[in-house]
Formats: C-alpha cells, structure tokens, sequence
C-alpha cells in the first residue's frame, strides 16, 4: 500500500462521529499502544492485521490511532484493520463503514473490498456481496477464501438450487482442499430422514419425555439473519428469549470466543436445522451424516439440559469469512 496510488483520504463528518464510536468501544486496559514513524507505522498495522483476531480490542485501538496519520496510505490501512476489529467484535455496520471508507479512498485494495464483502456478508446483503466478491476475484482469482464465500453467497441467493454454487467451491477446494469443502448435497427429504433418525437414536438412548424438542428442518435461517444473525448458523432455538447460535471462530480463542462451538439457553421448544449451512461443510455422505449427527446432539443437550454423554465430532467448520484477508499487490 505503501506505493499504491491513493486519494488524500481525509475524515468527513460521518466518519469522524462513526470513529468517535469505535474508541468508546475500547476497554481501557486495551489502550497501550503509541504511534511512530510511517515505516513503523505500517508495520505494526501489518501486524495487527495478521493477529488482530486474537486481540480485536487492541487492534482497534492501534487502527484508531494510526486514522489521522499524515500519510494517507497509513490511515487506509487503519481503516482495513479497524473494519476487521470491528467484525470480529461483532460491530458489523461499523466494520461496513471503514471498510468502504478505505474502498473509497483506494478502489484497487483487494483488503479493503474483502473486508467490505465480508461485513455485507454478515448483514445479510448478498447481493452487493456477490458484486464485491465479483470484482475480488478479477483480481486475486487464487484467493481460496474469496471462492468460497461467493459459493456461500450464490447458496443464500438460490437455495432451491443445489447446484447454484458449485463451480465457486470447486475452485476453492482446488485451491486449498484441506480447509474447503465441496459441499454433499442430498434432498430435503432425506435430509429430514437423516435428522428423524438420528433423533429416534437419541429418544432410544436417553429415554423418551414430554420434554423432547420439536425439531424442524428449514434450508437457511433466513429470518434470523434478518434480525441479525450469523448466516452461518448450524440450528438455533426458535420462539424463545433466549436462542441458540453458534460461534464457529471459538476454536480460534483470543477476545472473541465467549462462546463454545454451539450454545443454547434451555426454555424453548422447538428447534430448526438448516440444510444448506450444514451441507456446507461436509464432502460426503459420511461426513454429513456426522454432522447432523453433532447438531442433533448439541440440540439435545440444550433442550434437555444433558451435559454427558452428547458428544459427537462433527465437520471441521472453517467459515470464509473468517479468513485474512489477501494481500495487496504494489503499483
């Protein structure tokens, strides 16, 4: 970025008041670090930018102070790494603003376009996600990551479509065949089939009550990533105050994981798997039928507060919007 050609990014107004936001959302224990030269300066926003996931609090705070630094290379990459802070605390509108901050003030940032993508992704914008992820890729066509979100993407806009995807996750297994997947897809009713025996398994095992959970199968939790929610979700717990999500990145630790892989607050009575996020992560019939295996067990142990004996390894669950993001390339 540092050769790059880019505009003479100043602060206006909104984006003074969304960064005002964003230092009231730093802990004052995580503000320890000070500005440098400009070479310094990049380097530790490259630093923070690599590990930024294990610290986001730290790291937005370094990126906040780095956002009226002369140089207007330095303040893009503030905002590319405040973008990634903000989304992993879970601030996705904010991540959204500094994203296209930077994007504005540097088209060719193949960073500041993923960080855009990723935080529509998780406001459930797909189709300006895809417009992004479409540009990405024109660029950085070997960014594994990138395929797999438009896959994610396409499945969200044609989830009817089993084959809607394909060719994208294809690419990015081709690319990476050890983190992605491409996805098995079965029918809906064998789907449900699949779920029906694995829960018959279950009331064999524990023993049948009147407090058994109604379970459901839907393809994408469509109206929970309207009230906000993660797209990704495995299952959640319906109609009730207190709803089940998963938090795929607990795995990764630091600041972030509060959560374990799936967790629920008993109290409801119905809960809803989705189809396509599950396909989404197995290769094959087995471990598919793994995974629905693990999230019935997880349903289970919420709905019957069962904390022994429920559980099942499951599919590696790597999500694309969790991954760095890919490099820029010089001009």
């Amino acid at each position: 970025m540092t050769n790059r050609k880019t505009s003479d990014l100043e602060l206006g107004d909104q984006l003074r008041e969304a960064a005002a936001r964003w230092l009231n959302f730093v802990p004052s224990e995580h503000r320890h670090d000070t500005t440098g030269s400009a070479k310094s300066a990049l380097e530790t926003l490259e630093e923070h930018t690599r590990s930024g996931r294990e610290h986001p609090y730290r790291a937005l705070w370094v990126a906040h102070r780095h956002l009226q630094d002369p140089s207007p290379a330095i303040r893009i990459a503030s905002l590319v790494l405040a973008s990634e802070a903000l989304w992993w605390l879970g601030h996705f509108k904010d991540a959204r603003i500094a994203a296209q901050a930077a994007l504005d003030a540097d088209p060719e940032s193949a960073r500041a376009r993923w960080r855009l993508a990723v935080a529509l992704y998780r406001q459930g914008g797909f189709n300006p996600a895809r417009k992004q992820l479409d540009v990405l890729l024109q660029s950085v066509d070997r960014f594994a990551p990138g395929w797999a979100l438009r896959g994610q993407v396409k499945v969200w806009l044609a989830p009817d479509n089993p084959d809607a995807a394909q060719t994208d996750f294809e690419a990015a297994a081709k690319l990476d065949s050890a983190e992605w997947v491409v996805p098995h897809r079965i029918s809906q009713a064998a789907f449900r089939a699949a779920v029906d025996r694995e829960i018959a398994k279950f009331d064999s095992e524990m023993g049948s009550s009147s407090n058994d959970p109604d379970v459901g199968v839907e393809l994408l939790p469509a109206e929970s990533v309207a009230a906000g929610k993660d797209p990704d979700i495995r299952w959640e717990l319906i109609n009730s105050p207190d709803t089940a999500s998963t938090n795929p990145f607990a795995v990764l630790g630091g600041e972030f994981a509060v959560e374990t892989r799936a967790q629920a607050t008993p109290g409801g009575t119905r809960f809803v798997l989705y189809q396509r996020n599950i396909e989404n992560l197995c290769k094959d019939e087995a471990t598919l039928c793994d995974e629905i295996r693990k999230s019935v067990a997880e349903l289970y142990k919420a709905a019957l507060q069962a904390h022994e004996a429920v559980s099942y390894k499951g599919a590696p669950e790597y999500h694309a919007e969790a991954a760095n993001a890919p490099e820029d390339v010089d001009g």
